[in-house]
């Protein structure tokens, strides 16, 4: 083991980063079985985080194998080019000398879809640790979905499922993920997925005109011509909004409202977007209206907000609203060939975010043909200029425009694993995706087994 682990002291620049101290502290008695004090004496230290404002990327420097320094601008840059350092020590890989610590997009993202199966506190404080250990720095709570609501609600109490989060477990959880370097985006979809929802107020399910001239309503579509629908969910919104308020990003859905190819058979969509545009209105345009009217009002409360990419500029149709320049895409698919390709949205100036289905949707059950996502296949067939459906993107062309990744776990079959199951089978895949954000495959999954067994060691 390198020197500076033999007898590990860990010195602080300054007091502000004795909290990174104490979280390293208990990193190194995880994995190396070794305690670290803290020092004042500079000299006797074997461990230093400095904190310089003028840093951009984190720099991390052993010196002659008996000093590690990390220099960083930030807080959260600080704990991840430690974490980084010590996972690298760990396998084997930290070399002596200088290594400068970027990662290809700035935001890297873990989405847990709470809202189909319940995890509980304890687990996603588990999901938080390993996302501080593989330098993830946001988690998003999809807590709303056809068979779920997952967070306590006071406004609407009838839409909770048995099992829930209370608000006072949620707040546990944002200030548990701020201390690791970690933001919560909350994530509320509509106006689809709104099942659970509407099963209390069926007179707001979409109405849907068959082949046969007979009308069926759609058990998780809003009918968004409906003032009281639209002003029922804005009140769960807003009290969301309320709870999350020093979170950045909103995610508001927008995804599979219905089947785009088909929204003409929904009456009440067309004759609204004629209300609202004369006869060019088409129910593409209803649609949209919604979507960015939701998109304005989270902007009003402070929040960037987010919307999946589906439902827009397809090319079988012609819209005559154009979405809100205040989103931004988390692009996950284009299964269907009429979806708009990344380059679009590029093209148009707006924000795309890569949650990439063909290499990160982890699906219960493996339903709707995905399969689980492995270390393997990430480590050895993605990179971050890979988009779905083999859409290849280059991040130095569009660098302001592409932040981030996201890897999802999805819930489509619930009971398929438990959460314990899901937690270390994703880890893996987490492990994986950080390594290909740094540039620089280091490690094997049989170490980062290891690694995760001594992290999580009772």
């Amino acid at each position: 083991m390198t020197k500076f682990m033999e007898n590990p002291q860990i010195s602080v620049s300054e007091k502000a980063v004795l909290l990174v101290a104490k979280q390293a502290q208990q990193s190194i008695r995880r994995l190396f079985k070794k305690e670290a004090p803290i020092t004042l004496n500079e000299q006797s230290a074997t461990i230093h985080l400095q904190l310089h404002q003028d840093k951009q990327k984190n720099q991390i420097d052993i010196q002659s194998g008996d000093k590690l320094v990390i220099n960083a601008g930030s807080m959260a840059e600080l704990q991840f080019g430690l974490s980084h350092a010590l996972i690298r020590l760990f396998c084997g890989s930290l070399a002596e000398g200088h290594m400068a610590l970027s990662y290809s997009q700035e935001e890297r993202i873990f989405m847990v879809d709470m809202g189909r199966k319940f995890y509980s506190k304890e687990t996603l404080m588990k999901f938080i640790d390993v996302l501080g250990l593989f330098q993830f720095n946001y988690l998003q709570l999809h807590f709303s979905e056809d068979i779920g609501f997952r967070i306590e609600s006071e406004t609407y109490p009838e839409i909770v499922s048995s099992h829930y989060l209370t608000k006072a477990e949620v707040r546990e959880l944002i200030v548990y993920a701020n201390l690791s370097g970690i933001e919560i985006i909350p994530d509320f979809d509509s106006p689809g997925h709104l099942k659970q929802i509407l099963a209390n107020h069926p007179e707001w399910q979409l109405r849907k005109k068959l082949a046969d001239g007979t009308i069926e309503l759609n058990p998780a579509a809003l009918s968004i011509d409906k003032p009281e629908a639209v002003a029922y969910i804005w009140k769960i919104y807003e009290e969301y909004a309320e709870l999350f308020k020093g979170s950045t990003y909103f995610h508001i859905g927008a995804d599979e409202f219905v089947d785009f190819d088909e929204i003409d058979a929904y009456p009440d969509l067309t004759a609204y977007a004629k209300e609202l545009y004369g006869q060019k209105g088409q129910a593409i345009d209803a649609f949209i209206t919604y979507v960015n009217q939701v998109a304005e009002k989270i902007s009003q409360l402070g929040f960037v907000p987010r919307v999946w990419n589906d439902g827009f500029f397809r090319v079988n149709r012609e819209e005559h609203v154009c979405l809100s320049d205040k989103v931004e895409i988390t692009y996950w698919t284009r299964w269907n060939k009429n979806m708009a390709t990344v380059s679009t949205f590029l093209e148009k100036g707006y924000t795309v975010i890569n949650y990439n289905d063909n290499f990160f949707y982890y699906v219960l059950g493996e339903n709707a043909g995905y399969t689980y996502p492995t270390y393997e296949k990430i480590r050895n067939e993605w990179n971050p200029t890979r988009f779905a459906q083999d859409q290849v993107i280059d991040l130095d062309g569009y660098s302001e425009q592409l932040p981030g990744v996201c890897f999802p776990v999805w819930a489509d079959k619930p009971e398929a694993k438990t959460e314990e199951e899901v937690f270390e089978e994703v880890s893996y895949a987490l492990a994986a995706v950080m390594e290909k954000e740094c540039g620089n495959v280091f490690s094997s999954k049989e170490q980062i087994g290891e690694l995760l067994t001594c992290y999580f060691a009772d």
